[in-house]
């Protein structure tokens, strides 16, 4: 039997196909179906494990006939390193394949209930396994049986791993686009056009602060990469380094206390305050797999605003209600206390244009006089107070007053 190799046009569309099957239900399943067709005499599931137990597989093909969709089985070998096989492949990363050929010491595999029961009687060897994700103490995979004809092994699994290598990246990258996905529509379905009516810049991420969605005005702030900003793996990061670090350490704390907590951080335009806090949409719509992987997975909302004695940020300003940076500096004026002439005096304008941007800051804010302007902008306090240790006030009513006036 000669050695299966793909052509370019059979991987490019492998990878098409990686996409695709992350965002169907049955998850993967058409992936799989197509891979066993490229690599005949290969058997195939998607699984998540705790510890070294294998929960009930999500998609399978080959000769397990939904063996393992109805119960899940002990892993009782361990790695080269005696390791239990499971827990001891968490530290891999993501997208790492393993290969119990080079990986797994042989006589505690062939000696496994798992090998007895699971691939000694369907004609099956080796495997080779590619890790998705992990959180905690948990683990998925999509898993290839080889058979044992070493006719058919010799012919399959260099071909199989090397494929398996350059597929990798896509399917962690598939994955996570699944449920961050997942996770917005679910929460939108919920929340509706509720979200984008506050006028707080709010992102929410995951504890490993992977980015769901954020509101229009969040979305606003991250495109400018400062003090917040994504990364092109998808994760929120802090501008400065040591901004991220106390993030990190206050996701890590809320994952053990999900109670509110606050920071203050330094920006180019002045400092801002951020309230993070715990978020909880309906998870009843996340794939199984996800369900699974994820089943003590918080969820985070993270605020943007100031504290109470904190000069209003211009960029705040910009980005919360859509004003030009003229209109932030006149508004920022405004709340200081200066009147609409010594503005124009200071700034080299004319009254009527200053006054026109006044009108113009009055209709974006939603409010008609500058005593309602300096009332619909205490609302950036609100955030700042988590720090101040007062009453957060992140009530329905203050985050949206602003936009219903």
């Amino acid at each position: 039997m000669r050695p299966k190799r793909l052509s370019h046009e059979e991987l490019s569309d492998l990878i098409g196909l990686i996409y695709e099957s992350a965002f169907e239900d049955p998850q993967w399943k058409r992936f799989l179906g197509r891979m066993s067709q490229h690599f005949p005499g290969t058997g195939a599931f998607v699984f998540v494990h705790e510890g070294e137990n294998i929960l009930p597989t999500y998609a399978e093909t080959g000769k397990f006939s939904g063996l393992l969709k109805t119960t899940g089985y002990n892993v009782d070998f361990s790695n080269k390193d005696n390791l239990p096989a499971l827990s001891g492949s968490l530290s891999a990363s993501n997208g790492f394949v393993a290969r119990s050929m080079k990986d797994v010491d042989e006589e505690s595999y062939v000696a496994s209930e798992f090998y007895q029961r699971i691939c000694k009687p369907f004609g099956y060897h080796h495997f080779l396994s590619l890790k998705l994700d992990s959180h905690k103490d948990r683990g998925a995979y999509m898993n290839f049986v080889i058979s044992s004809d070493p006719e058919v092994e010799t012919a399959t699994h260099d071909e199989l791993f090397d494929t398996l290598k350059l597929l990798a990246p896509h399917a962690v990258r598939a994955l996570q686009m699944s449920r961050s996905f997942t996770m917005a529509r679910n929460a939108l379905s919920v929340m509706g056009g509720f979200l984008d009516t506050l006028i707080l810049p709010m992102a929410v991420i995951t504890g490993r602060r992977e980015f769901v969605f954020a509101n229009a005005s969040g979305r606003r702030l991250l495109a400018r990469n400062a003090p917040l900003k994504l990364t092109g793996a998808g994760r929120l990061m802090m501008a400065d380094a040591l901004d991220e670090d106390a993030l990190v350490a206050r996701l890590r704390k809320m994952e053990d206390q999900p109670v509110a907590n606050g920071m203050q951080i330094s920006s180019e335009t002045g400092p801002m305050s951020l309230c993070i806090t715990p978020f909880r949409p309906s998870p009843s719509d996340i794939n199984q797999l996800d369900r699974d992987l994820l089943k003590e997975e918080r969820l985070f909302a993270i605020f943007v605003g100031q504290q109470s004695d904190d000069a209003i940020n211009e960029t705040l300003l910009q980005d919360t209600f859509e004003l030009t940076l003229r209109e932030a500096e006149v508004c920022s004026a405004l709340l200081a206390g200066r009147t609409p002439t010594q503005i124009a005096e200071t700034s080299g304008r004319s009254l009527k244009t200053v006054r026109n941007q006044v009108q113009a800051i009055h209709d974006k804010v939603g409010v008609e006089t500058n005593a309602a302007l300096m009332e619909a902008l205490s609302v950036f306090r609100t955030v700042g107070s988590v720090i101040d240790g007062s009453d957060t006030g992140l009530t329905t009513q203050t985050l949206t007053r602003a936009r219903l006036v």
